[in-house]
């Protein structure tokens, strides 16, 4: 009989054995082998869910014997983050075989892209603070190799800006753990809040796991490491940065204020923490949108907007409500899906037509119908629109924006401000990317990039690339639209979290 408490180990450490075995295959195997790993990764995860549901969960210890445990543990919120993680690494994966074809590196690419994943599931199945910061170290190392790739004077400059922000954050939460460990007694997420309750360095640590998770979520100030880094990895990689490794400091940010901290710590006496967070985010989300605005080339706008969007996560946190939280998870999972379909068709446009630059855009419907079309559902998502996934999250953020108000956890106006800031975010959405996707459909074609035509040309060739990049591109359009419309799963694992920390308040 399958002992499922075992999984949560197995699917962490299975992407670290697949890079033991990988050196022994010929090169042309690597991206199928990366792919295959991943897509069993994806599989053991759904394994877990029978387990889940309901809000049950998993836990494997591995006992060191040297005082500390490498401990893992499965709830609601782990299994809906480790599903949207493994599931966008298998769909980037199989868009490499064809994308990375003609690159160099393989080695090193699918080395520490498997590693990457490690540390991403490491960081969100683990239970302790010691077995967190591990895997988020891991994190921070793999995926910075990830940005040096193409080993371009701009991938090296953003590569080391990434690994100086990375450490120096790292230090940050070092801090904060030695400090929790010392205070508390111990480091299990589940009950660290009691032991700090009454800690006049409570403050100091908050602020400290805010600032070393806040580096890699990209938040206001520290996000100057991501408009660089992720226009300047490979598009597989671009899209695992913004969809899910920057997800790994907003998970961490959760973290901190409902287990770290703890609800009860933080209200009434400490409101001013969250507080902070929650006009952080504000800052956040309107600065990624009015920035992206500004941008002429289409990765770099792409990782403004993701500035923009992690916002909208952390404003979920730090609304303190329970729709709050659910809108909040809701977007961790729909932007995935969004901002993984946005840069994997960014990347296609490169890969086939070598075009980069927002102008030369127009009229590409045409020429690359099918990754049009994505990027069209994507983007009109990201805007809010309905039937989309991105109006479900937006639509419960301004729900708990509203809850907030009758709550009384802060003053009733910045439940009218969060719900002003959507409003205006989801107009900035419109005004970058409504005319990319009109000027794609409705313009003439683009005489620029590699096999250009002219607008004269009545039947352009299409230019959409092959099966390995066009099957994950149009999934992640119809799940965009599928969970737009059916939300059922994402929404109960969200809700199962929130009533775990609002028992007696939700809806």
């Amino acid at each position: 009989m399958l002992n499922y408490n075992i999984l949560p180990l197995v699917v962490v450490l299975l992407p670290v054995f697949a890079t033991l075995i990988r050196p022994f295959l010929e090169r042309k195997r690597h991206y199928l082998f990366t792919a295959i790993t991943t897509c069993v990764t994806f599989l053991l995860v759904v394994l877990m869910y029978p387990q889940i549901k309901g809000g049950g969960g998993l836990e494997y210890v591995i006992d060191t014997g040297l005082g500390f445990n490498f401990d893992f543990f499965v709830s609601p919120l782990e299994f809906l983050m480790g599903l949207v993680s493994s599931f966008l690494w298998m769909i980037a994966s199989i868009y490499a075989i064809e994308y990375m074809e003609h690159s160099h590196s393989h080695d090193r690419y699918n080395t520490f892209s498997l590693l990457s994943l490690a540390g991403m599931l490491g960081i969100v199945f683990a239970k302790n603070l010691f077995s967190l910061y591990i895997f988020f170290e891991l994190l921070c190392v793999a995926s910075t190799i990830l940005v040096f790739h193409e080993e371009t004077p701009e991938a090296m400059r953003a590569g080391f800006k990434y690994l100086f922000l990375g450490i120096a954050g790292g230090l940050v939460l070092l801090f904060s753990i030695i400090a929790t460990y010392q205070i508390s007694g111990h480091g299990e997420l589940s009950r660290i809040g009691i032991g700090l309750k009454d800690s006049p360095w409570l403050p100091y640590i908050f602020w400290g796991y805010v600032i070393g998770f806040g580096v890699k979520a990209g938040i206001f100030p520290l996000h100057i490491w991501l408009p660089s880094a992720h226009p300047v990895a490979p598009s597989p990689a671009s899209a695992l940065l913004s969809g899910v490794m920057i997800k790994a400091g907003a998970y961490g940010i959760f973290k901190t204020v409902y287990n770290i901290i703890g609800f009860a710590a933080i209200v009434p006496a400490h409101i001013n923490m969250s507080l902070g967070l929650l006009i952080i985010a504000i800052i956040t989300i309107l600065l990624g949108s009015a920035v992206a605005i500004t941008q002429t080339e289409i990765k770099r706008m792409l990782a403004y907007s993701s500035i923009s969007q992690i916002g909208y996560v952390v404003m979920g946190i730090a609304l303190l409500s329970p729709l709050g939280i659910v809108g909040s998870l809701m977007h961790i999972f729909g932007h995935a899906l969004m901002k993984g379909a946005l840069f994997l068709s960014a990347g296609a446009i490169i890969y086939k037509i070598g075009l980069r630059q927002i102008k030369d855009l127009r009229g590409l419907g045409r020429r690359m119908p099918i990754v049009t079309g994505v990027f069209t559902v994507a983007a009109l998502s990201m805007i809010g629109l309905p039937p989309m996934v991105g109006f479900i999250s937006k639509w419960f953020l301004a729900l708990g924006s509203l809850q907030l108000m009758k709550m009384g956890t802060y003053w009733p106006g910045m439940g009218v401000i969060c719900l002003l800031t959507l409003l205006l975010s989801s107009l900035l959405n419109l005004i970058y990317y409504g005319p990319i996707v009109i000027g794609a459909w409705f313009a003439g074609d683009s005489e620029g990039g590699h096999g250009g035509h002219n607008s004269s040309d009545n039947s352009p060739k299409n230019d959409d690339p092959g099966l390995f990049m066009t099957i994950p591109l149009a999934i992640l359009g119809v799940l965009i639209l599928f969970f737009g419309i059916f939300p059922g799963l994402p929404l109960s694992l969200a809700k199962s979290v929130s009533s775990l920390f609002f028992s007696n308040l939700f809806f």
